[in-house]
C-alpha cells in the first residue's frame, strides 16, 4: 500500500516501529520520547531511566521535561492530520479497540460516509454500529486472510 496506508495508533509503546512501520501517528504520544512542558522544542528520544529521588530533568528553557504522552483531559496529538486522512479514506480498519475512547471512537462513523469500515478484534466494540463489518477473533489470525491478494 505504500504511502496510501495511514496508520494511527492510540498505543504509546513503540511496537509498530519495532515491527517495521514507518510514519505511524501516535495520537496519545510515545512513551520512549520526552518533551518540554513549556516550549516548542520537538519531542526527543528518551530511553533513560531516572532515579525516583533525582531532580526532574529540565529543558534548556528552564521548564521541566515530561513524557511525550497525552494525559487524560489533554488534546490528542496530530488530530488535524488524522481527520485529513479520514476525509480521504476509502477503507477504514480499527483493530482491537474498545470503541469507547474519544475522539478515536468516532473515527469509524466519520470514515463510513466515505467508504467501508471494518473492525477486527476479540470482542465487539461499543461502537459496532459504526462499522460496515465486524470480524471477531484474534487480529493475528484474521488479518492475513482479510487482506490477502490473490
Amino acid at each position: 500500500l505504500g504511502n496510501r496506508l495511514f496508520l494511527c495508533t492510540q498505543n504509546v509503546d513503540n511496537l509498530h516501529e519495532q515491527a517495521g512501520t514507518r510514519n505511524a501517528v501516535h495520537m496519545h504520544g510515545e512513551l520512549f520520547k520526552s518533551r518540554c512542558e513549556s516550549c516548542t522544542l520537538p519531542p526527543f528520544d528518551d530511553a533513560n531511566t531516572y532515579e525516583p529521588s533525582a531532580a526532574l530533568p529540565r529543558c534548556e528553557c528552564g521548564a521541566r521535561i515530561r513524557p511525550h504522552i497525552c494525559w487524560f483531559g489533554e488534546a490528542p496529538y496530530d488530530v488535524d492530520q488524522i481527520y485529513r486522512a479520514l476525509n480521504e479514506c476509502t477503507l477504514f480498519v480499527a483493530i482491537g479497540t474498545s470503541g469507547v475512547v474519544e475522539p478515536a471512537a468516532s473515527f469509524a462513523s466519520h470514515a463510513r460516509s466515505r467508504g467501508r469500515t471494518f473492525y477486527v478484534g476479540p470482542e465487539e466494540p461499543a461502537n459496532a454500529s459504526a462499522f460496515t463489518e465486524c470480524f471477531l477473533g484474534k487480529a493475528g489470525e484474521l488479518l492475513p486472510d482479510l487482506f490477502r491478494y490473490e
